[in-house]
């Protein structure tokens, strides 16, 4: 069986936001399944001490301008959120607690919180726009709020980021398939080319 391709993103990274539906379109066209593992970069940029371009900076004047051209690219709606950058843990609990009761829904999950997100500028850290997402998917909203409460969907995507840092993962979107990283939504082009290279071997 093909190994699948990993899409390691943060509900609060803007470029993975602009790569989430580019990466799934891509890894269909290849047959090739896509395992979406959402990480605290939070986290990691504070175990690496990274810290985000002032605001009013040269370096955040264009990565604003960037994310927003490169989203246009993909046809894809965006709205900065407010506040920014926002806290997605509640978000990214919420996919793994679907995750472990229906794979296909927690996908459906993913792509509405990053169209609440960036494409409306909703805050998704408050939890009536997470509940509102989960109702309009038909899953009972009591049910998700004590499921991402639990300490075991806590402690999941704690080891989730803590696996990833393991792998080198220090940015998003990132993505691996056959022990190979690419970083960044710009990357798709090369991920493809070394797929269907390293698929020619096989």
């Amino acid at each position: 069986m093909s190994e699948p391709i990993e899409f390691y993103f943060d509900f609060s990274s803007s470029y993975s936001y602009v790569a989430h539906r580019k990466i799934e379109d891509l890894a269909r066209e290849l047959g090739l399944s896509l395992h979406w593992k959402p990480i605290s970069l939070g986290a990691i940029f504070t175990a690496l001490e990274h810290r985000l371009p002032k605001m009013g900076s040269a370096k955040q004047k264009y990565i604003w301008h960037d994310v927003e051209r490169s989203a246009a690219e993909q046809g894809l709606p965006y709205v900065w959120p407010d506040p920014f950058p926002m806290n997605s843990i509640p978000a990214m609990r919420g996919f793994y607690f679907l995750q472990d009761q229906d794979p296909a829904l927690a996908k459906t999950y993913a792509r509405a919180v990053f169209a609440a997100a960036f494409g409306e500028g909703r805050d998704i850290a408050r939890p009536d726009i997470l509940i509102g997402i989960v109702e309009r998917l038909g899953f009972d909203p009591e049910t998700f709020k004590t499921g991402i409460s639990s300490e075991d969907i806590k402690t999941r995507l704690k080891a989730e980021t803590a696996a990833a840092q393991e792998k080198g993962i220090f940015g998003a979107p990132t993505f691996l398939c056959r022990g190979e990283m690419f970083w960044g939504a710009d990357r798709l082009a090369s991920l493809e080319a070394f797929i269907r290279k390293t698929g020619d071997k096989r």
